[in-house]
């Protein structure tokens, strides 16, 4: 190799080899059912998908994308299904988008951050990002927040670029993209004004892009579905305050949220210490934003440790933290020591948490905190749904929930859906549901089958008037006609001999 060519090609190509090497190591393997499918991400598969085909769905209820059982946006969505349409429906196109998400946040913190602490230290913060375990365990998902993450990123990697006006603009689209995948991005967005406060020139390019996009998109769904838009924007608001009243009651519950959520590992403790150092003049978008949203976020969510996923929003900003604390503690071996790359042992960490997380990849044991309420057996459903698919027709009727729902032919209604058309509410549906937002009779009496899964018997039959179906359920002596470890089918008396 020409020696004039040999820095450049070091400089250039071997950090993001680097990077991709790790991704497909980590997040390509056994990732259609590694981790196991969970319900909030099957629903958004089934919801993506249905929207491929210009359903606005809500499995059985017609979709605004504000509901609070439904928040996530049109634009992370859409994409979503075109992947999913590319791998003819399956699951494994979804998760194969949110793994380039991944991918992109890791190219995304070394190629903007290398401006911003050196090479070295933007590499070992996008190695820290993908080699961590929740990273890895959620953007092998289909989340809407991993759309969230990237945007937040983004928007705080090109506030930390020259004020220009073009940087201002992209500031300004990872703030849309993250508006567009999730209401999250309320947080950062405030954080951001706060950043900029002192500079209203930059407001057009770093505001309008979401401007943009939620005029466009309410509007759209208002034309679609009128005040139902506006009901669900009132019961999201009420969601989320009556949420952070009881997660976090008072200043008391908001520390001890605060202190569980930033101890839960090292990981958290070293990156808030990161994010503690950002506080001066050139890096303190990253400590405004870190900080700021990582508190909206424990305040409203006492669950948040067991329940990472909603975390994500910030985790990429929070290993810009990473990357300040390798900048000190690289000038410290500089300042002590000398000029000497002795700094590379810090790259020992992600090193070893790559290799504490490839036999995981490679063996498809992937398992997230909350892996109880994940689906316990991924090929058991299948073949429950194969046997649901042999005996029903498109205009049939199954209660199902969404980890099922996503594979079957036919209509589904889960069953906290179902409670409401009844006229009763549940959680998630504290307001219940008109007749009229259901997309087709989502009575029971008019199922042919009942899908009993892992999540229900674990959390939904312990929801809030779910009871009563199960009561139905016996008074009508629905027969058990197939089952697994985990699953089982009843079948209505009415409909079959």
């Amino acid at each position: 190799m020409d020696p004039k060519f040999r820095p450049f090609f070091y400089s250039r190509f071997v950090p993001y080899l680097l990077l991709f090497v790790c991704w497909a190591a980590l997040y390509l393997p056994h990732l259609r059912t590694s981790p196991g499918w969970y319900g909030d991400e099957t629903l958004t598969h089934h919801t993506a998908t249905q929207l491929t085909h210009g359903v606005p769905s809500n499995l059985a209820l017609w979709n605004t994308f504000w509901h609070p059982h439904y928040p996530y946006q049109p634009i992370y969505t859409s994409v979503c299904g075109l992947f999913s349409r590319i791998f003819g429906g399956d699951i494994l196109g979804s998760r194969l988008f949110n793994t380039f998400l991944a991918l992109a946040c890791g190219v995304a913190t070394f190629h903007l951050g290398k401006t911003v602490f050196g090479s070295r230290g933007a590499v070992f913060a996008a190695l820290m990002l993908l080699t961590y375990s929740q990273t890895i365990v959620h953007f092998r998902m289909s989340y809407a927040h991993n759309g969230a993450a990237l945007g937040n990123l983004l928007l705080v990697l090109y506030l930390l670029q020259p004020p220009t006006r073009w940087n201002n603009w992209k500031a300004g689209l990872g703030l849309g993209l993250s508006a567009g995948s999730h209401p999250l991005f309320i947080h950062p967005a405030l954080a951001a004004l706060v950043v900029r406060a002192r500079n209203p020139r930059s407001w057009p390019a770093l505001f309008l892009p979401t401007i943009l996009y939620l005029l466009i998109s309410l509007a759209w769904i208002h034309l679609i579905f009128g005040n139902w838009l506006w009901e669900d924007l009132n019961h999201l608001r009420w969601t989320f305050l009556s949420r952070g009243a009881q997660d976090a009651p008072g200043l008391a519950g908001s520390a001890r949220n605060i202190l569980n959520f930033v101890t839960q590992d090292s990981f958290h403790f070293f990156a808030v210490i990161g994010l503690l150092l950002c506080c001066n003049k050139r890096l303190f978008p990253i400590s405004v934003i870190g900080f700021w949203t990582m508190f909206m976020l424990v305040k409203n969510r006492g669950n948040l440790v067991l329940f990472y996923y909603q975390a994500v929003v910030v985790l990429p900003v929070l290993v810009l933290g990473w990357a300040k604390l390798y900048s000190v503690l690289q000038a410290g071996v500089q300042k002590y020591v000398g000029k000497t790359p002795l700094d590379l042992l810090f790259f020992l960490i992600p090193l070893a948490m790559l290799f504490g997380e490839v036999p995981q990849s490679f063996r498809g044991s992937i398992t997230p905190r909350n892996q109880y309420w994940v689906t316990q057996d991924t090929r058991e459903v299948e073949r429950c749904a194969q046997w649901l698919n042999e005996r029903t027709q498109k205009e049939d009727l199954i209660i199902a929930n969404s980890s099922i729902a996503w594979l079957l032919k036919c209509r589904s209604a889960p069953f906290m859906q179902v409670v409401t058309w009844y006229g009763l509410t549940t959680q998630g549906y504290e307001n219940g549901n008109a007749r009229e937002r259901f997309r087709y009779d989502s009575a029971l009496e008019s199922a042919k089958f009942a899908v009993v899964g892992d999540i229900d018997q674990r959390w939904t039959f312990g929801e809030p008037n779910v009871g009563t179906l199960v009561e139905k359920l016996k008074a009508q002596d629905w027969p058990v006609v197939w089952k697994g470890n985990y699953y089982l089918v009843l079948a209505n008396p009415r409909m079959t001999p």
